[in-house]
């Protein structure tokens, strides 16, 4: 049986039912990955500050057989079965899956940068990634998960809102 390897996902949502996008999407996740941790909900501001609606993000530690492209493309096609249309960069969304962290890897490939290049300076990936992930280090940077969250200038007003009830 080959190894399953270790990936964080970051979810987001600011369009909708976003709890409820959020829960499907991870029980969808559940259907190609096996969910290991899920961390509560936060709600954030836009990265934009621009008078979206706020964000509700969680992350989701998982075990996969997929290669870091395959995981990729899983993602962003049930995006798009979720609803997701292209509306641009930080741009409101039903549902945004990103894959933060795999094997704590370095990898470039065509549309994915591993660990995500922005991870360090979003409260909305740091403060679930902590509670899911409290021992994660940064390959790059070598920090750990709680010296990262120190180090965020702008956490968008972030609060924690509560678990998210995927499994029914």
């Amino acid at each position: 049986m080959p190894k399953k390897n270790l990936a964080v996902l970051g979810l987001g949502s600011n369009l909708g039912q976003k709890a409820r996008n959020l829960a499907f999407a991870i029980k969808e996740i559940s259907r190609f990955c096996e969910v290991v941790r899920v961390s509560s909900v936060y709600k954030t501001a836009s990265l934009l500050r621009d008078g979206q609606d706020g964000y509700f993000n969680l992350c989701v530690l998982v075990r996969t057989d997929f290669s870091p492209e395959n995981l990729l493309t899983a993602v962003k096609n049930l995006e798009k079965v979720l609803g997701r249309e292209n509306s641009g960069r930080w741009y409101t969304r039903l549902i945004d899956i990103d894959i933060i962290d795999y094997e704590n890897r370095v990898l470039e490939f065509s549309g994915l940068s591993i660990p995500h290049k922005e991870m360090q300076n979003r409260s909305f990936v740091l403060y679930p990634l902590a509670e899911i992930y409290p021992d994660y280090r940064h390959p790059v940077s070598c920090l750990n998960v709680n010296d990262m969250v120190k180090n965020i200038k702008d956490d968008l007003g972030i609060s924690k809102l509560g678990v998210c009830i995927w499994r029914s």
